[in-house]
């Protein structure tokens, strides 16, 4: 099982948060450094690591490294995803 770090962009849209495609890296500081980079053209982003084993469908709980400005609560709001 690997580890998975990923960057989440969020956009504000018309009242709603949409997602972004999330961007995959295969190492952590790669990912928080996209995050920074793409705090400044996103309202928000959310970077992550999850271990995952992409052959069997298995995922961990993903736990968060940085989040910047607006990044929605899964329970509170649900996402819908950019393109």
């Amino acid at each position: 099982m690997g580890t998975l770090y990923v960057v989440q962009g969020f956009c504000e849209v018309g009242g709603d948060v949409v997602a972004d495609k999330p961007i995959l890296h295969g190492m952590e500081q790669l990912a928080r450094v996209r995050g920074e980079m793409l705090a400044e053209q996103r309202d928000g982003v959310l970077v992550y690591a999850q271990a995952a084993d992409i052959d069997r469908g298995e995922y961990s709980e993903p736990v968060i490294l940085a989040k910047y400005g607006l990044v929605p609560h899964p329970e509170q709001q649900s996402l819908s995803q950019l393109g």
